[in-house]
């Protein structure tokens, strides 16, 4: 089982539109509201690949709440949160045909005992190799989604993406980070600005900013720079998303950094906000699981996060175009003098 981390989980709210305009009111077509935070559509993009999936991260209130059964109701992954007496936040994204714009709420803080508490219900679930946690909740019918067993529940890989909430620093993703491989256990960060740093100092397995989170938290001016400066921080692979130009990988091994750019074969509009958590999803099963090399897995993420731009809300995929996409996306090795 994958457990995917979410620090900062959150409500997410979308609107479909004709069109967006400042200062104007606006029809909504549609209203889609599903569990969010960028580690939350990791797992659920997990679950729709055949991977179980175990979300955790700090959860309060009746947002909280709402966002809990919400994955029991509708995604069938597996929950394990860390109570916290605030409450979870909301985002807005408005999708139009030619965009999306979207508006996030900041977390709640969490005090400095509930930091603590969250790291060590990881080292809690890292630490039991079989074990069932009591406070892990599932889907409810057993019937469309078995009990897995002790050794399915068994935690291979862990993520951790999106934004910190107010009282978690980098220092404390760093020390997230340390637990998991502390536990011998692959670890990926999605998260940017100085914390990447903070992961990449810490020796995450895989980062995957994106190109300007790269390069503003390296002062680099290309992506290939600062994918390299960030392995020399620590990091043992780094995914830079580009786009609608696919995405960089950089590997840090013996003989030299090497490095590939898979592209896809023409732009894909939609709603790009789940893109990058697909991209986890992807890394996270082949890479850090299956050890799959990184040009197949990056080919991989290609198509998978286009399919994800053409569904209306993040979170989710289409595995048929995926599949059909897969063949049309280019791989290049990329020099690194």
């Amino acid at each position: 089982m994958i457990l995917a981390l979410t620090p900062n989980p959150a409500l997410d709210l979308t609107y479909e539109v004709d069109s967006i305009a400042a200062f104007a009111e606006h029809r909504v077509r549609r209203v889609h509201a599903a569990p969010g935070g960028k580690g939350v559509n990791v797992a659920r993009v997990l679950a729709q690949l055949g991977r179980r999936a175990l979300c955790a991260g700090p959860l309060g209130g009746a947002t909280g709440e709402e966002i809990r059964d919400l994955l029991v109701a509708a995604d069938g992954v597996w929950q394990a949160w860390t109570p916290i007496s605030g409450s979870s936040r909301r985002t807005v994204t408005v999708v139009a045909p030619d965009g999306a714009t979207g508006f996030h709420e900041p977390g709640p803080a969490l005090s400095s005992a509930e930091c603590s508490q969250l790291k060590e219900d990881l080292r809690a679930r890292l630490s039991s190799d079989a074990a069932p946690q009591s406070s892990d909740t599932g889907p409810q019918s057993s019937d469309t989604c078995p009990q897995p067993s002790d050794d399915a529940r068994r935690i291979v890989a862990v993520t951790l993406s999106g934004s910190l909430p107010p009282g978690l620093d980098g220092d404390q993703l760093a020390g997230l980070v340390q637990a998991c491989r502390e536990h011998e256990r692959p670890v990926l960060v999605d998260t940017s600005g100085p914390a990447l740093l903070d992961a990449a100092r810490a020796g995450a397995d895989v980062l995957k900013p994106n190109l300007g989170e790269a390069l503003a938290a390296t002062g680099e001016d290309t992506p290939l720079a600062a994918a390299r400066a960030l392995l020399g921080l620590g990091a043992g692979t780094v995914v830079c998303s580009l786009g609608a130009d696919g995405m960089l990988g950089v590997h840090r091994a013996p003989a030299g950094d090497a490095a590939w750019q898979a592209a896809p074969a023409e732009a894909i509009s939609g709603n790009p906000t789940g893109a990058g958590d697909s991209v986890v999803a992807v890394l996270a099963a082949r890479l850090l699981v299956d050890a799959d090399p990184l040009p197949d897995v990056l080919r991989h993420a290609v198509a998978v996060s286009a399919s994800a731009v053409t569904c209306p809300v993040a979170g989710q995929i289409d595995p048929g175009l995926a599949a059909q996409l897969l063949p049309t996306v280019s791989i290049e090795e990329i020099p690194c003098p």
